[in-house]
């Protein structure tokens, strides 16, 4: 067959990004691409190993400027979204911290999640307007009432295994953080998005006004517990916390779980009610028509993510959470005055293409080159190499950042199977009828693999 366009997608987390990748890849597929589907940091390390093609990153932040400098010399093109495009607090800091000129000027593309992010980068970057396109983002069309049923085996599994439950979703990293509590002033330090005295003042204001909401959260779980004995309560920390503090701060506590598993999506699909502050699952739950409620024991105007709330009930104590909770399990949920006009100007694609299809649309105008990838002895010599590298590479990791950054990486990242990425697209083809002609195979670079038709 003809050489194809090739497109690379790595995945970072993979819990929240893993599906919304492989629906990406498949309908890229579709429309004439092969595609390179890995773990980030194995993709960017055999980047040289893989095909020519055009790369879509995960963000446009500062760290970025040496990662696409080198696939560009290497004759990659590039394109963008940004994983946290949709939920945050302070437009500036977000736009400070996530959007740095430079990495942006060096995308063709930048797949923007709704109008608001667009309008705000072109606060920053007017120059920009041109490759910036209002998509949507992948991650949201397994949301759609005519794709989620992806998930109902997993659903049907959550509710056998826990019965009814209470979800509480935490966001609470940037005090409560896997590798420990000065670690996120720590990395944007090193990053460059901490550099004066103002600015860490900021950012460890933000860390205090953290704890205040963590340490509510945690005396909010018993008085859920005591009110609804009927339900389980499962507490599903963020990808980047420290999940054993969890585990240690409700211990002795019967019908309390924290479990950290699989996409966030079926957990939220089967709760009876779900309970967040300033979180992503607060805007899915909403989007997947669950009763969820805003838990705010304290509020920020800077600090307080907007969207989430705004499609959220609200509750200020725990009496109110109690209440609001109380409503929902009774089918009394109140959907905010609004919330259905502001979901539509942050989040392209909640009806319509989908934002996986308006993707590659903006990826086919590229008209990026075909390339003929046949990995010869070079590459699978290099392969072995870098497996023994691989193997020194928690060593080096554990001198550089300590013991438990090798743990904190497989946390977000556990790795890939070749039989779940198809497992994957054959639900996929199940419930959309389409897709059957695209297959996966493994390639000789770790965690790496290719989707696309059928040869």
């Amino acid at each position: 067959m003809p050489a194809r366009p090739w497109l690379l997608l790595p995945v970072e987390v993979k819990v929240r990004e893993f599906h919304a990748k492989v629906l990406q890849a498949v309908v890229a597929a579709e429309r004439g691409f092969d595609v390179v589907l890995g773990e980030q940091n194995a993709l960017q390390r055999g980047l040289d190993l893989l095909p020519r093609g055009l790369a879509i990153d995960k963000s446009v932040d500062r760290s970025k400027v040496p990662i696409f400098q080198r696939a560009t010399a290497l004759g990659d093109r590039l394109a963008s979204w940004c994983e946290e495009g949709l939920v945050y607090r302070d437009r500036d800091t977000y736009l400070h911290e996530r959007v740095h000129l430079e990495s942006l000027a060096q995308v063709d593309r930048f797949f923007a999640w709704g109008d608001v992010q667009q309008a705000d980068i072109l606060r920053k970057a007017p120059d920009a307007a041109s490759k910036i396109l209002v998509t949507g983002h992948p991650r949201f069309d397994l949301l759609r009432p005519d794709v989620r049923a992806v998930h109902d085996a997993d659903v049907a599994d959550l509710r056998r295994r826990f019965g009814r439950y209470i979800l509480v979703a935490t966001n609470f990293s940037r005090f409560n953080h896997f590798m420990g509590y000065d670690f996120w002033i720590e990395a944007l330090q090193r990053r460059g998005t901490i550099a004066t005295p103002e600015q860490l003042a900021f950012f460890q204001r933000w860390r205090d006004y953290i704890e205040v909401l963590y340490r509510a959260f945690v005396a909010a779980i018993p008085v859920l517990r005591r009110a609804f004995p009927d339900h389980a309560i499962v507490v599903r920390p963020h990808p980047s916390e420290n999940h054993e503090r969890w585990r240690q701060e409700v211990a002795g506590q019967g019908n309390v779980a924290v479990v950290f598993e699989g996409s966030a999506i079926p957990w939220i699909a089967g709760c009876d009610a779900m309970i967040h502050n300033s979180c992503t699952t607060g805007v899915e739950a909403y989007l997947l028509d669950r009763p969820v409620i805003a838990y705010r024991p304290a509020t920020d105007a800077v600090l307080d993510s907007h969207l989430p709330h705004a499609l959220s009930e609200q509750a200020a104590t725990e009496d109110e959470l109690v209440a609001r909770v109380t409503a929902a399990l009774a089918g009394n949920v109140r959907v905010p005055a609004g919330a259905g006009t502001e979901a539509a100007r942050y989040i392209a694609a909640i009806d319509g293409p989908l934002a996986a299809e308006r993707v590659a649309d903006g990826l086919a105008a590229l008209n990026i080159a075909p390339h003929d990838y046949r990995p010869g002895a070079g590459v699978h010599a290099r392969v072995a190499f870098d497996r023994v590298r691989e193997a020194v590479a928690p060593l080096v990791r554990r001198w550089r950042m300590g013991s438990g950054y090798a743990a904190y990486g497989k946390q977000k990242f556990p790795g890939i199977a070749l039989a779940e990425i198809t497992e994957f697209v054959a639900r996929l083809a199940a419930v959309t009828g389409r897709f059957q002609d695209v297959g996966v195979t493994s390639l000789p670079v770790p965690s790496c693999f290719r989707i696309g038709l059928r040869r």
